[in-house]
């Protein structure tokens, strides 16, 4: 039953707010803490909502034995397209307003950093980035900027002059990369006995599939340090970490 991270360590739950999380390394596990939860939660004359509840399964497709439950797909991939098309929503809603000349660029920018972006990058601090995605999020991105600069596509002018046209120094995938930097520094400087910096130290059990293995959150951020020339050890010093992860932006 649930999963051990070490020794002393099995997490079966995560409870927030408003919702639980139940944590097992098999449908058969899930199946049994989730019948006993709902279970434990009438004695209490509480209900869980089985048309709000949803269950992922990392890296394969299972089904809960509960009617009603949803899956809602346990690859990374999946849930960055959700991202994605979130915020391709968004662009299409505010149509009227980019193209709008009288709305000026910083306004523009705003809009993209409060609205956009936001929604884009949502929990893109733990996302494993492949160059299939990166090139996903940029036409994301210059699908804004060509609608605010007010040029079409079909006009093929280069990205490089749109961002000239507007203002843009930074991209997407730059500010992903900060915040991921960002979180790792944070995660490092956590105590040993905390539950998320044990899940980073964690290594998961059992035989990897056959294939070449996917790209992983880690060796994305072990890259962009080396390719950056980042000091790994910097994330000490929670200042100077955030001063040279700021330092590195600017070269970009």
């Amino acid at each position: 039953m649930g999963t051990p991270l070490d020794e002393e360590t099995t997490l079966y739950t995560l409870s927030f707010a408003d919702d639980q999380i139940v944590i097992a390394q098999d449908v058969d596990d899930l199946n049994y803490i989730t019948h006993k939860l709902v279970e434990e939660y009438a004695k209490w004359g509480l209900e869980v909502n089985i048309q709000k509840t949803q269950y992922l399964c990392i890296g394969g497709v299972q089904g809960l034995q509960i009617p009603g439950i949803k899956n809602i797909g346990g690859w990374s991939s999946q849930r960055i397209d959700t991202r994605k098309e979130g915020g391709r929503r968004a662009i299409s809603m505010l149509n009227g307003v980019l193209w709008d000349k009288n709305i000026s660029k910083e306004n523009k920018k705003r809009i993209y950093n409060t609205i956009v972006k936001s929604i884009v990058t949502y929990s893109s601090e733990v996302w494993p980035i492949k160059a299939k995605t990166e090139k996903m999020l940029m036409v994301t991105e210059m699908d804004f900027w060509r609608r605010s600069a007010g040029r079409s596509i079909i006009e093929r002018i280069r990205n490089e002059r749109i961002r000239e046209i507007m203002g843009v120094k930074s991209n997407i995938v730059n500010d992903i990369r900060t915040k991921q930097l960002i979180w790792f520094g944070h995660v490092q400087r956590m105590p040993d006995n905390r539950i998320p910096k044990k899940i980073f130290k964690w290594t998961p059990q059992g035989r990897r599939r056959r294939g070449r293995p996917r790209k992983s959150w880690r060796e994305g951020v072990d890259k962009e340090m080396r390719d950056t020339g980042l000091d790994e050890e910097l994330w000490r010093d929670r200042a100077e970490w955030r001063l040279e992860i700021g330092r590195r932006r600017r070269t970009f």
